[in-house]
């Protein structure tokens, strides 16, 4: 059930931003369907490394979530170039 809900909740996301991520430099990045899949459900603090169809390379995406002074929850992504670290 809860999986089901995830899968709904991922079709929804893929709908509305169309496989774009914005980083946390605010730069736009773009990926496949099955890559954003896999960035979707990454953990906190998890990274992997997939390719940007828009500026055609490698990147290294890692998913942050953080609290505001709200005390609500935001996820960030921080995306850097692997060859840099």
């Amino acid at each position: 059930m809860f999986s089901s809900f995830l899968e709904v909740l991922f079709s929804v996301s893929l709908f509305l931003f169309g496989g774009n991520i914005l980083d946390t430099k605010l730069s736009l990045h773009h990926f496949e369907d099955s890559d954003y899949k896999d960035i979707f459900f990454l953990k906190n603090k998890q990274s992997t490394v997939k390719k940007c169809t828009k500026h055609s390379i490698f990147e290294n995406i890692e998913k942050i979530h953080r609290y505001n002074s709200q005390g609500s929850k935001d996820t960030v992504y921080k995306i850097t170039n692997p060859e840099e670290n």
